[in-house]
C-alpha cells in the first residue's frame, strides 16, 4: 500500500464486499492507489506530503503554490540576482521587513490556501523580478496519514474505487435461463456523487458526466 492512499486495504475490501477473500488483494492495492490519486487531482492532496524547493517566477506581489490546501509552510526564499533572502511569516503581532503572508483555505480555515503574498513591514510588497527565483518548501494535504483521513474523503475514494472496480466484475447477468450482457466498463473515473460530496473542495472544472 502506498503512503498517500486514502483507503486501507481493509476499508477497500469492505466497500467492495470482498472481506471474505484475499484473492484480489494484490490487484486491489493498485486500484486503491489509483482511486486515491484521482481524488487528489479532484480536491488537492488528502494525505500530507512535503513539497521541497518548489520554484516560482518573481515580479508580482504574490505566488500560488501548486498543491493545496497547505498544512505548513517550512521556508520561503527569494533571490534577487544571486542574493538570497529568507522570508518570515507575518502574523497579527509581527510585521517583519522581509515577510510573507498566507490566506486561510476557504473550505477549512485551519489550513492554508494557495496564495502566498510578499509583505514588508506590514505593507504589500513585490517579489524580485526573476525566473524561478522564489523557492518554497511546504507540506500539502489534510490528514497526517491514511488512518487519520476524514470519513467524507474515505467515502469519496470508496465511490471512485467502486466505479473503477466494475471493470473487474462479470460482464453478464442472468435472466431466467439466459445470460444478458451488461455494460459495466466505467466510462469515467469520478461519479457525480463524488463531486456533490466534495462540494466546496473541488479544484478542477466541475464537468457534467451525464
Amino acid at each position: 500500500m502506498a503512503t498517500l492512499d486514502v483507503l486501507t486495504l481493509s476499508e477497500a475490501k469492505l466497500a467492495l464486499n470482498l472481506t471474505g477473500t484475499g484473492a484480489h488483494d494484490v490487484e486491489l492495492a493498485g486500484f486503491i492507489t489509483a482511486s486515491s490519486l484521482r481524488l487528489d487531482e479532484l480536491v488537492g492532496p488528502v494525505v500530507r506530503r512535503q513539497i521541497s524547493a518548489e520554484t516560482h517566477d518573481g515580479g508580482a506581489g504574490q505566488v500560488f503554490v501548486r498543491f493545496f490546501p497547505v498544512s505548513l509552510v517550512a521556508s520561503v526564499t527569494e533571490y534577487s540576482g544571486t542574493t538570497a533572502t529568507v522570508l518570515t511569516a507575518e502574523t497579527p503581532g509581527t510585521q517583519p521587513a522581509d515577510a510573507y503572508l498566507t490566506e486561510p483555505y476557504s473550505a477549512d480555515v485551519t489550513l492554508k490556501g494557495p496564495a502566498l503574498h510578499r509583505r514588508s513591514s506590514g505593507a504589500d510588497a513585490r517579489f524580485p523580478v526573476g525566473r524561478g527565483n522564489v523557492v518554497i518548501t511546504y507540506t500539502a494535504g489534510r490528514a497526517v496519514d491514511t488512518a487519520a483521513v476524514d470519513q467524507r474523503f474515505k467515502l469519496a475514494a470508496s465511490l471512485i474505487l467502486i466505479n473503477l472496480w466494475r471493470s473487474q466484475q462479470d460482464s453478464s447477468g442472468g435472466m431466467g435461463e439466459f445470460d444478458i450482457p451488461n455494460q459495466i466498463f466505467p466510462r469515467f473515473a469520478v461519479p457525480n456523487a463524488v463531486r456533490e460530496l466534495m462540494h466546496g473542495e473541488v479544484q478542477e472544472p466541475d464537468l457534467l458526466i451525464g
